[in-house]
């Protein structure tokens, strides 16, 4: 890594790198601790001492020992140990610690130092992008951000734990979910549907999918109204399809009974400007608590993008739930065909749930394959567009279904279709898979429990 344009040499600990290296080669414990603390030779500033990690890697994976002897050996396989000094070299390493007793403290701070040139190297390299007027300043943001993750996934080395420090905790967690009932997650507003997942769970990455005219956006909307309005959590909402606005007018349909999203679209109104003011008024828990609701409607959002800006908000205000409408409309990390894009999309998507440790909910469209299909038309996993990966890499996927569309008069219960949606969990990492049948009203994009006492929709 080349030096700063200050003159200054970039951070390094010479000295704990040979000390870090000849522990392992003396101990076989502090090799498997080497190789599990330091996962990547970059940690180290010297290229001789990447050559020597590199070759004690390749010895320690392939089961073999490696020493003084074996790793000048595993060097001269790899063309390198003329390159590094030849068998002196590997032999002074040894000759400059007695013991691995401070081999954690060490490795810890070559992580600090290797932090340090990372952070060097990226903020240099958008400094001079910075200067590019042909650059997307939000590429570089993403670009940024991207360094940062790389970095903070090179920098966690969480330990393991024994079943016996993890006792306590997990039935601290049992206890919290008896006393909230089961409800550990961020509540979906629907009794059924928390009684099935417990509310969306941290970490989760959520496939909302259906076919066009099934309620996708409206289910959206409604569990985003339901976490930040009705429990105070911080949500964002990412909409790649529809305009701020446009979400803006479908939420005050849903807090405003009487009217659909049509009435206010048009400005269906008789009542003319009074009327205008008594919808405000009725509307004005938007207003109140609608600064924990983050609406961002950039289009042709990247998957860099999106995570960019999630950073951003969470480091303002930690999110509980980010929704995303919709995955097909997204660009990926990977230039190659659409199916590959979409993968780097869900894969992107999950570790943005593991990021912020709430829950992601992306939408999806299915393919055409269901309406070509017999009978219900119900969707299957197989109709996800474009990519097995999301199958893959979802948590949970739901897929939305509304018989009343199809001219099916009732389910298989007996329950009639009529202003119903039934939310099908085809997948469920952490729970059972079941089906569950709500009551809509998607003119004005709202949804209740289906034995709730009736409320004017």
């Amino acid at each position: 890594m080349s030096a700063p344009t200050t003159g200054q040499l970039p951070p390094q600990a010479l000295d704990l790198e040979a000390a870090v290296l000849g522990a392992a080669l003396l101990e076989a414990d502090a090799q498997r601790a080497l190789l599990v603390t330091l996962p990547t030779e970059e940690v180290f500033y010297s290229t001789a001492h990447q050559q020597v990690y590199l070759a004690i890697r390749d010895l320690v994976t392939r089961g073999d020992h490696a020493d003084q002897l074996t790793v000048v050996q595993q060097l001269r396989h790899r063309g390198t140990l003329q390159r590094i000094g030849g068998p002196v070299f590997v032999a002074q390493l040894t000759m400059r610690i007695n013991s691995a007793a401070h081999f954690d403290t060490h490795c810890r701070i070559l992580q600090e130092q290797h932090a340090r040139r990372v952070v060097i190297r990226a903020g240099t390299e958008l400094a001079a992008h910075g200067y590019d007027d042909t650059r997307d300043p939000l590429e570089l943001l993403a670009t940024a951000q991207t360094h940062l993750t790389s970095l903070n996934r090179t920098l966690e080395t969480r330990p393991g734990q024994t079943a016996a420090a993890a006792f306590s905790p997990t039935f601290d967690r049992l206890a919290q979910a008896v006393q909230q009932r089961g409800l550990t997650g961020v509540p979906t507003g629907l009794t059924q549907l928390d009684g099935l997942t417990g509310g969306w769970q941290p970490g989760d990455l959520v496939i909302l999918a259906a076919r066009p005219a099934m309620g996708k956006t409206a289910a959206l909307l409604h569990f985003a109204r339901t976490a930040a309005l009705d429990h105070s959590h911080h949500t964002a909402i990412f909409s790649l399809e529809m305009p701020t606005l446009q979400l803006m007018q479908r939420m005050v349909a849903s807090e405003v009974p009487g009217y659909s999203n049509s009435d206010l679209r048009r400005g269906n109104l008789p009542g003319g400007l009074e009327q205008v003011a008594h919808i405000r008024h009725q509307a004005q828990r938007l207003s109140t608590h609608g600064h924990r609701l983050h609406l961002d409607d950039t289009p042709g959002l990247s998957i860099q993008q999106l995570r960019a800006k999630c950073a951003r908000l969470h480091a303002q205000y930690p999110l509980s739930l980010v929704l995303v409408d919709y995955i097909q409309l997204m660009r990926g990390d990977t230039k190659g065909n659409r199916e590959q894009e979409v993968g780097s999309i869900s894969r992107g998507l999950k570790e943005l749930a593991k990021e912020l440790n709430a829950p992601v909910i992306a939408l999806s469209q299915l393919s055409r394959d269901v309406e070509k299909r017999g009978g219900d038309k119900r969707p299957m996993l197989s109709d996800l567009r474009e990519s097995g990966s999301l199958e893959q890499d979802a948590d949970c996927i739901v897929f939305l279904w509304r018989g009343e569309y199809y001219n099916i008069a009732e389910y298989e219960d007996g329950t009639a279709t009529a202003d119903t949606i039934l939310f099908d969990m085809a997948k469920h990492r952490n729970g059972a898979t079941d089906e569950v049948i709500a009551a809509c009203n998607l003119r004005r994009g709202t949804f209740q429990d289906l034995t709730a006492t009736p409320v004017s929709f």
